[in-house]
């Protein structure tokens, strides 16, 4: 993404091959003046056994840039090998990029490890999000085999600012242990990256936004490394997860940039 002469986001260079498909851009209401939204699709119809699947954004300095996907994506069962997703993001000084996709959808059997790195400037913010829901379309409760989750964020030189990393098991979630998920079955990340507000700050409005979410379990706290606030929810479901996430990212934005973004159709 880059910014152009009268102050718009434009996409300045783009290669896309399968199974991705990128959008068009368009205005959204709410949205600051210039800032595109931009849809990121799937063609294949989920993520396979084996795949290994990488996904580059970056903004140059101060474009501003929303990029989402179209729908939730399925994380296929596998019989042997597992799959993996890598995303890497870069900001420069002066740009708002936003990745928030739709949840992952975890099939019985699925083994995903999936990646987000980071590298922005300290004049740069990042808010991005990472969720996962479960579902057995044949209805008998089955298990995903395992989910690795890894979100790392580093300053230009590569220094370490932030760190977060998961591993759930299908098996662990049905035991439903009191202290480690209970009855709630989904979960999500969001991650507020910036310079532009106090960590104090965006967390009180993360908290705000969260308390009118029912039936969620939900925290936010400040980052290390002066790098922003972050929020953990977990739900029941997937409606009280996309509310959750929605309200933490409306949250953020409306403080970082004045302005509260709309829903997106999806």
């Amino acid at each position: 993404f880059v910014r152009k002469a009268n102050g718009a986001t434009a996409i300045g260079r783009q290669r896309v091959g399968y199974p991705f498909h990128l959008g068009r851009t368009l205005s959204m209401p709410g949205d600051p003046a210039g800032m595109p939204t931009v849809y990121l699709q799937s063609c294949s119809g989920g993520i396979f056994q084996g795949d290994d699947l990488r996904i580059r954004i970056a903004a140059d300095c101060g474009a501003a840039a929303h990029v989402t996907s179209a729908a939730s994506t399925v994380v296929h069962g596998m019989e042997s090998a597992s799959a993996r997703q890598q995303v890497e993001i870069g900001a420069a000084a002066g740009a708002l990029l936003e990745y928030m996709p739709d949840p992952l959808i975890l099939f019985p059997r699925a083994r995903l490890r999936n990646m987000v790195q980071v590298r922005m400037d300290p004049a740069a913010t990042v808010i991005l999000g990472d969720a996962m829901v479960l579902h057995d379309p044949a209805g008998g409760g089955g298990a995903f085999e395992f989910l690795e989750s890894e979100t790392v964020v580093r300053d230009p030189a590569g220094r370490l600012l932030v760190c977060d990393r998961l591993r759930i098991g299908g098996d662990d979630l049905d035991r439903a242990l009191p202290g480690v998920n209970g009855a709630y079955r989904a979960q999500a990340t969001s991650f507020a990256l910036t310079p532009v507000r106090p960590a104090a700050v965006l967390v009180g409005v993360l908290r705000s936004a969260l308390a009118s979410v029912p039936d969620v379990y939900a925290a936010a706290s400040a980052l290390p490394n002066r790098a922003g606030a972050w929020v953990r929810v977990l739900a029941r479901d997937a409606i009280g997860l996309r509310s959750a996430l929605h309200a933490a990212w409306a949250g953020a934005r409306a403080e970082i940039t004045g302005q509260a973004p709309a829903a997106r159709r999806k």
